[in-house]
């Protein structure tokens, strides 16, 4: 069954975006670890990973949540390329974490048919042959949270099992989005929220003005104790169902890995940046500067994660064209 996901805006409804501050909080400095993939995904996703840090806090039996990039079930004859995380990213995700002695989930929670979606995304199936506990979130108790910032005045639900866990895993695919300009660590937190609520009233509701602001504080409720980014393939227009005429992807062929999210996404626009550039792609997000991406600058605001770039070390191994993507960002 084709069934299309509808983004279109209301109109302009709520105040006007604030404009950047370039004032944050003290952060943490931030490293981004990027690698390309050579001989194979799981070696870009373990080398991106100890460049960034690693994942030593996570101790033998704890629990840990994995969130890949579920948009939604992506039949093939609409969608000509992936839109959802690359399932093999997931595995080596799943198998590092296994190493560490501690038990998994994964669980995402798309707009609309999520059951099918962990299907068709390959997520169902790596589950049973890593042999761990596939959890979508439409089996998930609910719990109410209040981000007392801007937007979502009436707060908004995520799924409980995220503040009992000990560790969150977020493993994001880089895409174009309409609305939001881009998705990647921050706009994954939109799976968090519970699709009802992303339909409030009046100011409160998602898909009208300010939806870059209402994503930073959506990150509010949950943080992960790594970001893992899948830039295997990257969707550069027509996201993020990418079922447009105009959709149209890239292989960068790399994975990005941080434990900052604002960092993490500051490198990936980057890297999206450059291969729209080359592919043509007139979109204000290729036109506009990283530090100008509204949910970069107000997260960054929000203390959510490090945006000076001074701050943030991009440390890279058989990245090609890393010269380039260094240039969109800094």
């Amino acid at each position: 069954m084709h069934v299309k996901a509808r983004y279109k805006s209301a109109g302009p409804i709520g105040p006007k975006p604030l404009p950047p501050t370039r004032k944050y909080p003290q952060m943490p400095k931030a490293v981004v670890g990027i690698r390309g993939v050579g001989d194979s995904i799981e070696s870009a996703v373990r080398e991106a990973v100890q460049m960034a840090g690693g994942i030593e806090e996570i101790e033998r039996n704890q629990r840990v949540m994995i969130k890949p990039n579920m948009c939604g079930p992506s039949p093939a004859k609409w969608v000509k390329g992936p839109i959802t995380t690359n399932p093999e990213v997931l595995r080596a995700v799943i198998r590092l974490v296994k190493e560490r002695g501690a038990k998994v989930m994964v669980g995402d929670r798309s707009m609309f048919m999520t059951e099918m979606a962990f299907k068709t995304s390959g997520f169902d199936r790596v589950c049973r042959e890593e042999k761990v506990m596939a959890y979508p979130w439409t089996r998930a108790d609910y719990a109410r949270f209040y981000p007392k910032k801007r937007h979502w005045s009436n707060g908004f639900r995520i799924p409980k099992i995220l503040t009992e866990v000990d560790h969150f895993i977020n493993v994001p695919m880089l895409k174009h989005h309409e609305l939001a300009e881009f998705t990647c660590c921050l706009k994954a937190y939109v799976g968090v929220c519970l699709p009802l609520d992303r339909w409030q009233e009046g100011t409160n509701a998602f898909h009208t003005a300010n939806i870059s602001e209402k994503i930073a504080e959506l990150n509010l409720s949950v943080r992960p104790t790594i970001n893992i980014i899948d830039a295997t393939s990257i969707l550069m227009r027509g996201g993020p169902d990418g079922m447009k005429k105009e959709s149209l992807w890239a292989k960068p062929n790399f994975v990005i890995a941080s434990k900052d999210r604002v960092a993490g996404d500051s490198v990936a626009v980057a890297a999206l940046k450059r291969f729209a550039a080359e592919a043509r792609v007139e979109l204000p997000y290729v036109k506009k500067s990283v530090w100008d991406q509204v949910q970069i600058y107000y997260a960054a605001e929000l203390g959510i994660g490090q945006a000076d770039p001074s701050q943030i070390t991009i440390e890279d191994v058989k990245v090609p064209l890393i010269s380039e993507i260094k240039a969109n960002w800094t």
